[in-house]
């Protein structure tokens, strides 16, 4: 009788924990979006015009190595959870798809690549 009950108690405890993590789950996954979003536009807002302005000249070079100190030190700036840091290739290349979009970085861009083109 008591094994019945332990196993009842346990079985009651696991169905408690798993209904418990399936309802946060989908919190949770909203909250980290919504985390992203904020430090994808931090990445993007947070830029400097300096920094717009070598983000554009090594995107007209193809020099994405280049890009990565960059957008280091202002992913340092941004970053709110420790879990982001591990999604960095992620966000840093959908910061880099919301910057294409904004008008004086596609200007600086513009001039960056006519720049590199002049180049004997």
């Amino acid at each position: 009788m008591t094994r019945t009950r332990g196993a009842g108690i346990a079985l009651g405890a696991v169905l408690v924990v798993t209904g418990f993590t399936f309802y946060h789950s989908s919190d949770f996954d909203t909250a980290q979006a919504a985390m992203d979003r904020e430090t994808v536009d931090c990445l993007t807002r947070g830029l400097t015009r300096d920094e717009k302005v070598r983000i554009a000249q090594l995107t007209a070079g193809h020099d994405r190595e280049g890009l990565r100190p960059i957008y280091s030190d202002v992913l340092a700036r941004c970053v709110v959870r420790s879990d982001q840091w591990d999604r960095r290739p992620q966000l840093v290349t959908s910061a880099q798809q919301a910057l294409s979009q904004d008008p004086e970085f596609r200007q600086l861009l513009n001039a960056s690549t006519i720049e590199l083109a002049q180049r004997p």
